[in-house]
């Protein structure tokens, strides 16, 4: 009896209080790993979550920061439309009239021509192929009767596709009956080969004989130029 409550004293004041340390020690290293673990997992579960409004500022909209799909923006207009044996014939907002027939293929209408004896004749002098642009030398001759005082003609350019390219205006003043004036026009950004034509049109507020621009109708000085067809390039009005 001796024996045995000496060695059960020992363990109780020796082996137990080491034994219950050593587990307290590795329990509580667990439960901090634990936690360490939990509090990585909920940061980076925070940061997938806030991600998409990250960049997100004060008044902006989401959808344009992924750049989602939205409605494009539309305008309505008004247009002519004439139907005609071939098709229907379309006015555009620039001017051009667009005949679309009836096979599904379309073409763009040359503005009516006057008479050349009494009109002022428009026609291309000679054509000069830049590093890239295309210069067009242009001729006025006035076989109208009266003198040109002022008139502004505007030149649009398109390419082989029918696409509108650029428009530039010129001037074309003091033109006595029977005298011709040379001017010249420059389209930056297109060769000469890589034009389809060019469209006269606009013409507005001149100023010759009886017109000026306080009495004209719209497309009254346009009707008195004449567009001489050019073998250099193809113009039409």
């Amino acid at each position: 009896m001796g024996l045995f409550a000496w060695v059960r004293g020992y363990y109780l004041e020796q082996v137990m209080p080491g034994y219950w340390f050593f587990l307290n020690f590795y329990l509580m290293e667990l439960t901090v790993k634990n936690i360490f673990l939990a509090f990585i997992w909920s940061f980076v579960a925070g940061i997938c979550l806030a991600a998409p409004y990250v960049h997100a500022e004060t008044g902006v909209d989401i959808e344009e920061i992924y750049d989602v799909d939205t409605e494009p923006a539309t305008e309505s207009m008004t247009v002519d439309v004439t139907r005609t044996n071939e098709g229907v014939v379309v006015v555009t907002p620039d001017g051009r009239r667009v005949l679309l027939r009836n096979d599904h293929t379309w073409e763009v209408i040359e503005g009516r021509q006057g008479d050349p004896s009494t009109s002022a004749i428009i026609s291309v002098a000679n054509i000069t192929e830049l590093r890239n642009a295309c210069k067009i030398g242009l001729r006025l001759e006035n076989r109208l009767g009266y003198s040109i005082k002022s008139l502004i003609p505007s030149f649009s350019v398109y390419t082989g596709d029918g696409l509108l390219f650029e428009t530039v205006s010129k001037s074309f003043s003091s033109i006595k009956p029977t005298r011709d004036q040379y001017r010249q026009i420059q389209f930056i950004g297109i060769t000469c080969d890589k034009i389809g034509h060019v469209r006269v049109h606009g013409a507005d507020h001149c100023s010759m004989g009886q017109m000026d621009k306080f009495n004209e109708a719209e497309g009254e000085c346009l009707s008195h130029i004449y567009v001489q067809a050019s073998d250099l390039v193809k113009i039409t009005k």
